[in-house]
């Protein structure tokens, strides 16, 4: 990245000008101005976009990237209607299908446009697509507030289930954020191998624990209760 502007100077033939001192400080200026614009436009951090905001953020995005902001909202979907004696004759075709707009709309505010960027143009995870990798996506997406990536040491609470006819089953926590992921899943905004459908369920029951082993835990249980221990593959 340019840290420094090439300076402009005054040719050697108006050194002996009378106005020679005027000149050089016309320069001077225009250096310092110069300089001053590039060290602003370089503390903006246009590429990172996980510190912009918009509608810098929307304007960096699209012209580095080419994407916008998109709207996500559940999936349409497609009822069967007009089954005899349902509906009035001349009213509806018969035995057709009707299109069920999205009824539920998320607003994609800047924290979950980054997340989006981040799990469509993060490449820390290589190219190839794999079990880990999609666990290490939703993972990042779930916790990865304004987009910014974080070290990610275990997958545990994220399960991925492949089933007949390349449907994928994923399990994913009850975070506040954990609807959006579902409808930013569904409405297509985030990229995945499209040879695969996906289905997302939300985790109950059983929440998986983990500790530090330096931090001491306390743990009182009443004698009428009982504590089943699960373990964690």
């Amino acid at each position: 990245m340019q840290t420094q502007v090439l300076p402009a100077y005054l040719y050697q033939q108006y050194t002996q000008d009378p106005y020679s001192n005027d000149l050089q400080a016309f320069f001077t200026a225009y250096n310092n101005t110069s300089q001053t614009y590039l060290d602003n436009t370089n503390n903006l951090n246009l590429p990172i976009y996980t510190q912009q905001y918009a509608p810098l953020l929307d304007w960096t995005v699209l012209g580095i990237y080419g994407v916008t902001r998109p709207s996500i909202g559940t999936p349409s979907q497609f009822s069967p209607v007009g089954a005899y004696n349902t509906y009035g004759y001349d009213t509806r075709a018969y035995a057709s299908d009707t299109e069920i707009n999205p009824t539920n709309y998320y607003v994609v505010n800047d924290d979950i446009f980054k997340r989006i960027l981040t799990w469509n143009f993060y490449k820390g995870d290589g190219f190839q697509y794999t079990t880990q990798w999609l666990k290490r996506r939703i993972k990042r997406f779930l916790l990865g507030v304004d987009g910014v990536d974080f070290p990610i040491d275990n997958t545990y609470q994220i399960s991925v289930v492949y089933g007949a006819n390349n449907v994928i089953t994923i399990t994913v926590p009850n975070y506040a954020v954990t609807p959006i992921f579902i409808s930013a899943l569904e409405s297509g905004v985030l990229n995945l191998p499209f040879e695969y459908s996906y289905v997302v369920d939300i985790a109950s029951g059983v929440i998986p624990w983990e500790n530090d082993l330096s931090v001491p835990i306390s743990w009182q249980n009443s004698s009428s209760s009982t504590i089943s221990w699960y373990t964690l593959d």
